[in-house]
Parts: structure tokens; sequence; C-alpha cells
């Protein structure tokens, strides 16, 4: 296992450790998920941006998007 340091001011350790402390999770987890969910937004972004590259400019409207899936209207409104 790999140790990385952090260097904190005086404010942002009593920052962070509150939330520790709030939450229950030791600080080694809270930073883990937070860069980890902080990655995945990115991976999100990225994707996102890519698929809005590739549109083809064809739109439907919902009523035609649920006929198309043969969703029943009263069901889903």
């Amino acid at each position: 296992m790999t140790v990385t340091t952090i260097r904190l001011n005086k404010e942002e350790e009593k920052f962070f450790k509150a939330y520790a402390d709030l939450t229950g999770e030791n600080m080694s987890t809270l930073f883990k998920s937070a860069l980890a969910e902080k990655i995945e937004d990115y991976l999100d972004l990225q994707a996102g941006l890519e698929a809005i590259k590739n549109l083809s400019g064809e739109t439907v409207t919902l009523d035609e998007m649920m006929e198309e899936l043969n969703i029943d209207e009263t069901v889903s409104r």
C-alpha cells in the first residue's frame, strides 16, 4: 500500500476533520471517495461532451418516443 501525504493548513484540517467526525468516516476514506467522485464527474462530462459532438441533429417528441417504445400514455403520465 502506498502512502501519500497531503499538506493542510490548520483551517483545512479542522474543516475536513469536522466532516470526518460528522460522517463517521476516516480522513483517508473521505479523501479517496472525494477524489474518485471528482474523476467520475470529469469522465461523465467528457462522455457527455463527446455524445453532443456526435448528435445527428434528429429529435423526436416525447409522444413519438413513447409510441416507438410502445409505452401506454396513461401509465407514464
